[in-house]
Order: C-alpha cells, then sequence, then structure tokens
C-alpha cells in the first residue's frame, strides 16, 4: 500500500470504531498498550515497528490527561543543570534535536532570552556556563544538531531584542533555542505511526480489570463508554502507561517502589495575545514570591504564561486554574514585563491546567522532583513505566522495550539504540508545502497556509484536496484565528475523533487561542460540520456544545 493510501485511509475514524472494537475481542497481542497520551502512543509506535502485535486502549480521548496540558515545548530542560541532572539534560536535547530533523513542521524553533538579574540567583557567569553545556550536550557527537547555537548579548542588545522588559537591574544574558510544539498533535500523529503499520487504537474504552492465568496478567477486561459494551483484550504483555492514572491500575507494586507511586503536581497555563503581553521572544522568568522559574512563551500572535508546580490532591481527570494560580502567574510578568496588560476581564483568552505524573521522592519540593523515568515488572507480569517528560516520550519507549528484551518475552525484537528515530511519514519539509500550495491555486491567506503547514505536515495536503473540492471549507471558524473549516473536516475523517470537545482541545488549538468570550460562536460552527459528516440529530448537537462550553466556564470561573 502507497504512503499516501496508508497516511489517509478511512479505517481509523469514528464511523470504523466498531471494526476497532471487534478486532480487539478477536485478536490475540503481543502487546496491549494501556493509556493513549504520549508515553503510550510512543510504546505503540515503537512495538510495531519491532514487529509486534500492538493493541492501545484509552480510557478519554487520546492525550486528554497531560500530554495536551503541558507548556507545548520539545525542550531539554536547562533548569535540571541546576539539579546536575546532566544525563537527563543530554537525553532530551539529543531527542528534541531529531524529532526537530523528522517531524520538521511540527517543531518551532524560538528564542529563549534567560537575562542575568541584580540579586538573582543566577548571574552572568552562571547563565553563560549552563547556556553553554546545554548547547553542547545537545550537539557534541550527535548526528541531528539543535537549530542555533547559544548569543551571549549585552545589557544594552537585551533592551534592544526585548524592548518592553524591566530596565532595572538587568546585568546581560544569553540567548538559546528551544521548540514549540503542539503536544497534542504529536501524540496524535504518533498513534497514526503506529496505526498505519498495524496498530490497533482505541479512545473512550475503560480498562477496569485485568484476565488473570496461573497468577499472570494475560490481557484485560474493558468497558465501551461510548456503547456500553463490556469485553476481554487477550496478549502477552500489558504495559500500564496511565500517567497520573499509574497507581489506580497497579495490582501489586514491587518492593523497592514507593506507594502511591505518583505524586502528581498541578502545572496552569494562562494565555493572551503577544500584543498584550507585550513579549517578543521566549523570556525565563522568575517568581518575585519565591523565586520559581517559569516562562513567557511565543506562540504566532500569542503568548502562553506558565507554568506553576505545586501538589494536587483532587480530581485528575479536569483540573482548573483558580484565582491564586493566576495572580502567581502574572504578578512576577507584570514586575518584569511592567507595560504589560493582563486584565483578566479584559484580555484573558484561555487557561488550562495539567497534572505532572511525578514519581515520587522523599523530602523533595514539587519544583525539583526528578522528571527521570522509571520502567518495572511487578509479580503479576504487569509492565509499568512512569514519570519522564514529554520530549522523551521515543526513549521512555526505547527503554521500555530495552527492559522487554531483557525478560525474553519475544523473539527477535531486540534493535540498536536509536532504532526508531526514524521520518515521521507525516512530516514535510516546508519547500514541498510552497510547491503544492502553487499548484492548488487555492488563494489561501498567508496566515491560514502557514497554520495548517505547521499543525498537520502532509496532512495539509489532505486539507487542500478537501478545499478544492468545496471552496467552503477555507472559511475561517473566527475571523480573527486562523483555524478553518477544512482542518475540522480533516480531523473528522482521517483521526478517530469522538466528541466536540476533543476537537477544540486536543486536534486543534482552538480552545487555547479562540478568545473564551467567542467559544459559543466557534462551537456553534464546528458543532455543525460534526452533525453533518457524523448525522447528529439536533438534541446530541447542542449536548456536544453544552459540554464544551462548560468545560471553558470552568477554565474561566474565576473571572
Amino acid at each position: 500500500m502507497s504512503l499516501e493510501k496508508k497516511l489517509f485511509s478511512h479505517d481509523w475514524n469514528l464511523k470504523h470504531r466498531k471494526d476497532i472494537i471487534e478486532r480487539l475481542k478477536s485478536t490475540e497481542y503481543d502487546v496491549i498498550v494501556i493509556g493513549g497520551g504520549i508515553t503510550g502512543a510512543g510504546i505503540a509506535r515503537e512495538g510495531v515497528m519491532r514487529g509486534l502485535k500492538v493493541a492501545l486502549i484509552e480510557m478519554q480521548d487520546f492525550s486528554a490527561g497531560t500530554s495536551s496540558r503541558s507548556s507545548k515545548l520539545a525542550h531539554g530542560g536547562i533548569r535540571y543543570l541546576a539539579h546536575g541532572d546532566m544525563d537527563l539534560v543530554k537525553e532530551a536535547t539529543t531527542e528534541r534535536n531529531w524529532m526537530l530533523a523528522h517531524i520538521p513542521h511540527l517543531l518551532r524553533p524560538i528564542p529563549f532570552l534567560f537575562v542575568a538579574w541584580e540579586g538573582s540567583s543566577y548571574k552572568i557567569r552562571d547563565i553563560k556556563g549552563a547556556t553553554k553545556i546545554y548547547d553542547f550536550l545537545s550537539d557534541k557527537g550527535e548526528e541531528f544538531k539543535n537549530y542555533k547555537q547559544r548569543e551571549i548579548i549585552s545589557q544594552e542588545e537585551v533592551i534592544k531584542r526585548e524592548p518592553e522588559i524591566r530596565k532595572e537591574g538587568n546585568n546581560g544574558g544569553v540567548i538559546y533555542y528551544d521548540n514549540n510544539v503542539d503536544d497534542a498533535r504529536l501524540t496524535i500523529e504518533t498513534l497514526k505511526e503506529a496505526v498505519i503499520r498495524g496498530a490497533d487504537v482505541l479512545s473512550y474504552c475503560e480498562v477496569f480489570d485485568y484476565i488473570i492465568d496461573e497468577g499472570k496478567i494475560k490481557g484485560v477486561k474493558c468497558k465501551d463508554i461510548e456503547g456500553e459494551d463490556v469485553f476481554e483484550v487477550k496478549g502477552t504483555l500489558v504495559v500500564n502507561a496511565t500517567g497520573i492514572w499509574t497507581d489506580d491500575l497497579l495490582d501489586a507494586y514491587p518492593e523497592e517502589m514507593p506507594k502511591p507511586l505518583i505524586r502528581p503536581t498541578k502545572g496552569v497555563h494562562l494565555v493572551y495575545r503577544r500584543s498584550d503581553v507585550k513579549n517578543k521572544m521566549a523570556t525565563i522568568i522568575f517568581s518575585i514570591d519565591d523565586e520559581r522559574a517559569f516562562f513567557v512563551l511565543p506562540r504566532g500572535d500569542f503568548t502562553i504564561i506558565g507554568t506553576t508546580d505545586t501538589d494536587y490532591n483532587n480530581e485528575l481527570s479536569n483540573p482548573f486554574c483558580d484565582e491564586d494560580d493566576a495572580d502567581y502567574l502574572t504578578r512576577s510578568v507584570k514586575y518584569y514585563f511592567p507595560s504589560a496588560e493582563l486584565d483578566y476581564d479584559e484580555n484573558l483568552l484561555s487557561t488550562y491546567a495539567g497534572i505532572r505524573p511525578l514519581v515520587k521522592e522523599k523530602g523533595v519540593s514539587e519544583s525539583d522532583v526528578s522528571r527521570k523515568h522509571v520502567i518495572f515488572f511487578n509479580k503479576n507480569g504487569l509492565l509499568t513505566i512512569a514519570g519522564g517528560k514529554l520530549t522523551t516520550w521515543r526513549k521512555m519507549a526505547e527503554d521500555l522495550f530495552q527492559k522487554v528484551v531483557e525478560h525474553n518475552l519475544f523473539q527477535d525484537i531486540d534493535q540498536e539504540e536509536g532504532f526508531s528515530k526514524q521520518m515521521f511519514k507525516i512530516g514535510l519539509q516546508e519547500d514541498d508545502w510552497k510547491k503544492a500550495l502553487e499548484e492548488y491555486s487555492l488563494d489561501l491567506d498567508d496566515d491560514i497556509a502557514n497554520h495548517l503547514y505547521q499543525q498537520y505536515g502532509r496532512g495539509a495536503l489532505k486539507i487542500l484536496e478537501l478545499i478544492q473540492n468545496d471552496k467552503t471549507l477555507k472559511e475561517r471558524i473566527i475571523p480573527e484565528n486562523n483555524f478553518i473549516k477544512g482542518e475540522i473536516l480533516y480531523t473528522l475523517k482521517y483521526e478517530l475523533t469522538t466528541h466536540l470537545i476533543d476537537i477544540f482541545c486536543r486536534r486543534t488549538e482552538m480552545s487555547l487561542f479562540i478568545d473564551h468570550r467567542k467559544s459559543d460562536e466557534a462551537a456553534q460552527k464546528v458543532a455543525d460540520i460534526m452533525a453533518e459528516e457524523y448525522n447528529w440529530s439536533e438534541d446530541k448537537k447542542e449536548d456536544e456544545i453544552l459540554r464544551y462550553l462548560e468545560y471553558i466556564s470552568d477554565c474561566v470561573s474565576f473571572i
């Protein structure tokens, strides 16, 4: 089958959901992955690339947990150098670099400004040294290099590059490079990499128990949340890759592991127009309350501010930003960007909150818990992976299968290190995109064309095809945003997309960048497209709209 047919077959969409369930019921799998975040997606991809028959089951939408609620960065984590985590930074920066080379549309290099402020614990010599080590670890002996090396700049140059930043106490700084990424889109594309190689992948299906045979787990018992069907999926190896829900799926703990294993911490982000924050580039901010570092991050015409880092003991599925979270972030941004207009009533576009699945460490604060991952079997044969970072998803999967190889569960699956550092099938070079735009001659606005390329890569070519057949699909959902009807239809036809909220929060970034005050208008337009494609009744459509608007209301409830 050609690449085109594999990528854009109609088999992995809502209309074929029952077919996926029937295959899950009737197939004996080598590996069953529980969890459809980036960790589970990476494991599914790695497994099928090693020749194994893989199933993946997710109780919500794909990436509905932590993997759609991050700072949207593929980065090495420069702050981990302060904790002496050289190996973690090396791992993360090299993983970042291969993604930059192999998913070229989705990773977007951006400059980060790291200023030495008077009175800060980070002196200019410390910043110079940290960024030098950061770039060295990234590139030394590696095939794939960072986008650009650091640049040391003077006090005057800091103001020239970032005119609205605080002028008092500026002792110069360094510009280094990391990358924006749409975390949820990365997860979806990684899942597709598994699907086109033969994996069976299903969302909105909850694993509630295990199939036990002679004391060993030989499969899972599932409940289809959408259809109420209860069924079993059988397999040789079951992997618990459920992130913040890890403890819910652990039926037995090894002696060396803490119980519970996961220490959930909440991270909150605020989204404003860039013109309101008045930043030019990404900037590291140090909280004036507790000196914690967080980011002011440009995303096109917008800025994401975050994140907080506090222990969390409430409902895991739907954490939200509260006024204390928002005030904590805006107080420091206003200090460093004195002219920033961060009024909640007038300027705040959206908020989102996520829970980090950190592995417990005794006597360590929330911000200092390591982001390293752990992998272990328990006595029943369940293989669990926990911790880690968004950027290191591929390496986490590779490490997991090395553990599988050591236990000799399957024959002929061992591979050399870095085997799965391969070009994503959805990857598209920008020059090829520009040629396609000329060939289709659809007269797309430049901002829409850039948006489609960055989000969908080769999938944007299919969106052009859809627009060619129906010119109304190039219409914007909201006039001031770049989201168009064609991309909505694309996600319905070629991705397993169940609900309206899935479109807004995970297939696209509309929930972030469409002003919450215009959510009703946007929801109505997108629901109309879904209703036509899925043959929804009017009641069903209105229920979907209500569900999404309730979510948005909760995100800004403190206003």
